[in-house]
């Protein structure tokens, strides 16, 4: 893993620890589901940014049909 995806991902789980802090006195119960789902978009997007984008499959993995 490289040095800017290892601090992408350290990055992310900051703020989703922060996030649920603040979250967890206004949606009670339902914070933790909510910063989640937060946390996996911000993956999502680190990773695109970080991959450039691409949308091809590595070698040696089956493409989907």
């Amino acid at each position: 893993m490289s040095k800017a995806a290892a601090g992408a991902v350290i990055a992310m789980f900051t703020v989703g620890a922060g996030v649920m802090t603040m979250l967890g006195s206004v949606l009670g119960a339902y914070a933790e589901p909510a910063t989640v789902a937060m946390l996996g978009a911000g993956l999502f997007a680190g990773s695109s940014i970080l991959n450039g984008f691409k949308d091809t499959a590595t070698a040696g993995v089956a493409k989907e049909a």
